[in-house]
């Protein structure tokens, strides 16, 4: 009989690399999984990630079909052992159309049994159902770890997009208020008499800005705004808008170290789940070619039957018993075993095909982040230039238009360049963290840390599934 091999995680990908092209070479712990979220230094990140993972409906949805799944591989496990079975009947019968004679015209029996039965798994088949639905656990359980990874990284791109639209509003009115300062300083030089023929365009012109930028205002509140409510919404919490963020946009308090293998990648969840998936399918298989050997089943019971009073039932003249067998094998069934058999294999063949693309997709997703962190980098130093140089050449305008020296038209431009580059610059730095938290997505976990140990209700309602499944305590 074939001999089922699970599948071992590999990348069936031409041209892997042994380390990340993008960043050189990489070394880091094999027992790194999750706890990047401290790599950003806020406390407040990691009690926002507890919080969702233990409150987030989506993860409470994902758990328990964690616990659907291991109730299913209970379920197949049973089919291992012998069905028994008991019953007790009773029954009174009565011909009306017959002729009413004394002791004829009705009847009453009474019988009680206790019968077995038992397929003895010759080949092997109902092994193989069971450690496909165990396969299957096993999967559901990655897809619960993918889910409570994926969460997180939302939860903290949310927190980071809050704290980045408070910033722009602040940089939003630092910049208002500076353009007020300009329009109160016309209005006063109008009033005074001191103004030319320019002065009425340079207050029309000063106008139009301030309008511009209360615009821009309204329309940064209202992302705010949104960044509340979805990240309450992943919180668990009723999306009122009231949450507050961060104080700054953080930096991660490390670089990305030098030496991370190609084969980390084997750790991410989804991954693993693919696996999972496979290994289903190969026994799935194994147990659908098995369906045209014979089946072999044992059968026995015991009882009593009487016909006269209830209490007669229990007397042991009256027990019969029976034991029996039956070895059946498939003749015709008009195809429907073989198309089985093929159909499982084409299943197989897709879910390998899948394992391949999710493989590939997540070398494209890490190799994307770990060169964008390059860039991303470059790209803030750059933009941190520009706004110092911005702020400068600001100062230097407002003091050369107060001299009489410019006009208003260069002031507003010196100004919507530095409100143009700050705004840049904390964009940039956002982007800049979203792809951080890509890259830890993207490796399934932070770059040399054991998980964060998380603690919820929703565990210990389920005898601590989590802990029982890291003890190896599973159905087999």
């Amino acid at each position: 009989m074939m001999q089922i091999e699970e599948f071992e995680c590999c990348a069936p990908i031409k041209g892997t690399p042994e380390t990340w092209t993008s960043r050189g070479n990489h070394r880091i712990k094999d027992t790194s999984v999750v706890g990047w979220v401290h790599d950003f230094n806020e406390p407040l990140l990691v009690k926002l990630a507890n919080e969702a993972v233990c409150g987030n409906f989506t993860i409470a949805s994902a758990l328990q079909r964690v616990f659907q799944a291991e109730e299913r591989a209970r379920i197949s496990r049973a089919a291992l052992f012998p069905q028994i079975e008991s019953g007790l009947d009773s029954t009174r019968r009565q011909n009306p159309s017959a002729p009413p004679r004394e002791g004829f015209d009705r009847s009453t029996s009474h019988s009680f049994s206790l019968d077995s039965s038992w397929e003895v798994d010759l080949w092997g088949r109902l092994r193989d159902l069971k450690k496909s639905e165990v396969a299957t656990m096993d999967a559901q359980f990655h897809a619960y770890q993918s889910a409570r990874l994926s969460l997180v990284a939302s939860v903290v791109k949310a927190a980071f997009e809050l704290i980045e639209s408070e910033e722009q509003i602040k940089t939003l009115l630092k910049n208002l208020k500076s353009l007020q300062t300009n329009l109160d300083i016309l209005d006063a030089k109008l009033e005074a008499g001191d103004g030319d023929d320019r002065t009425a365009l340079e207050i029309a012109l000063s106008r139009a800005d301030i309008a511009r930028s209360r615009a821009a205002l309204a329309a940064e509140k209202r992302d705010r705004d949104g960044a509340k409510r979805a990240l309450e919404a992943l919180l668990g919490r009723y999306p009122s808008g009231i949450i507050s963020g961060l104080r700054t946009l953080p930096d991660p308090k490390r670089s990305i170290p030098v030496g991370l293998p190609s084969d980390l990648l084997i750790r991410r969840p989804d991954i693993l789940q693919a696996e999972m998936n496979i290994n289903s399918a190969l026994y799935d298989v194994s147990a659908a070619e098995k369906q045209l050997l014979p089946s072999f089943r044992l059968t026995s019971g015991i009882g009593t039957t009487t016909s006269d009073v209830f209490k007669d039932l229990f007397n042991l003249n009256n027990l019969m018993w029976n034991v029996g067998q039956n070895l059946t094998q498939p003749v015709f069934q008009a195809g429907r075993i073989r198309s089985e058999i093929k159909l499982s294999e084409y299943l197989r063949d897709q879910l390998i095909a899948d394992y391949s693309n999710t493989v590939l997709t997540a070398f494209q997703e890490i190799e994307i982040a770990l060169a964008a962190e390059k860039f991303f980098n470059e790209q803030v130093a750059a933009l941190e230039d520009n706004v110092r140089e911005a702020r400068l050449a600001e100062e230097l305008s407002l003091a050369d238009y107060e001299k009489g020296i410019i006009d208003i038209i260069t002031l507003l431009q010196s100004q919507r360049n530095l409100l143009d580059a700050e705004s840049s610059l904390l964009s940039t730095r956002l982007l800049r963290l979203f792809n951080r938290v890509d890259l830890y997505l993207a490796l399934g976990g932070d770059f040399d840390t054991k998980p964060v140990p998380v603690s919820c209700p929703v565990d210990e309602e389920k005898g601590n599934f989590l802990q029982r499944y890291k003890a190896e305590k599973r159905p087999d």
